[in-house]
């Protein structure tokens, strides 16, 4: 399948949304189940589309953002990897095969930002300073925005206008001590995220409950969905707990207090 220019725009354009979403409503619209299915409509093959976002929503459903941790990046992933597979002729092993890699540079892309970011960061504050409604509205919305688009639309265009061969040449053009660092690297980053996380856990009440899912996931081998359905219950159970406790303590004329 040839993939017209204005396909490849496109599809670029769904993962400028899916960023522009990340940041702004949180609508899930970057997600891979999302991704997925738009570039699928767009090259005319929803059924290639829907299958590639379901098998990458899968490979990045236990993927969390922790602390200063960015993990491998799942929008710009799916977009690239379901346009391959399409273009393939629906050949959704493709498609799987190139989204890891596409991730790790999707993942590359929001190191890059985020570091632009600091500037951008550091203007908007100059303007909140000096109530400059216009720098506020550039350097909060406006900018971000365009650069969203040239650190991941412009090169999800090049890359499904181009084909396989382009996405293999930047693939391969990235020295794999570079991937090792960042797998590495991300690794670390993520352990001290965490560690900062459970810093904030001032209430002894709710230990028993990390315990819990650190026991099940440590000990019995349940993944993520399983420790959230285990999670879902526990609150289930303490609302009502609480509720009941707020009856009574209502019924006997005295003050709740959780």
């Amino acid at each position: 399948m040839t993939i017209t220019l204005m396909q490849a725009f496109l599809v670029s354009c769904v993962v400028w949304i899916g960023f522009q979403d990340r940041a702004l409503l949180s609508m899930f619209l970057y997600r891979p189940i999302v991704v997925g299915p738009l570039v699928g409509l767009i090259l005319g093959d929803l059924t290639t589309g829907l299958e590639v976002g379901v098998s990458v929503e899968l490979m990045f459903l236990a993927v969390v953002w922790v602390g200063s941790a960015i993990p491998p990046d799942e929008t710009i992933s799916t977009a690239i990897a379901a346009a391959l597979a399409i273009a393939a002729g629906g050949r959704v092993d493709i498609g799987i095969a190139t989204a890891l890699p596409i991730a790790i540079i999707g993942q590359m892309g929001r190191y890059a930002r985020h570091a632009i970011f600091l500037i951008t960061g550091r203007a908007l504050e100059k303007s909140v300073e000096k109530l400059s409604t216009t720098g506020i509205i550039l350097n909060a919305t406006i900018w971000p925005s365009i650069l969203n688009w040239f650190i991941f639309g412009l090169p999800t265009f090049l890359a499904v206008y181009y084909g396989v061969d382009a996405v293999q040449a930047i693939i391969d053009f990235i020295p794999q001590q570079v991937v090792t660092g960042l797998s590495v690297g991300g690794g670390m980053i993520g352990a001290v995220g965490i560690a900062q996380l459970l810093r904030s856990i001032q209430t002894k009440n709710v230990w028993p409950y990390f315990f819990l899912g650190f026991a099940l996931a440590a000990y019995l081998g349940v993944n993520m969905v399983g420790v959230a359905l285990a999670a879902g219950i526990c609150v289930a159970f303490k609302f009502y707990q609480m509720r009941s406790e707020m009856k009574r303590a209502k019924a006997l004329g005295i003050e709740y207090e959780p």
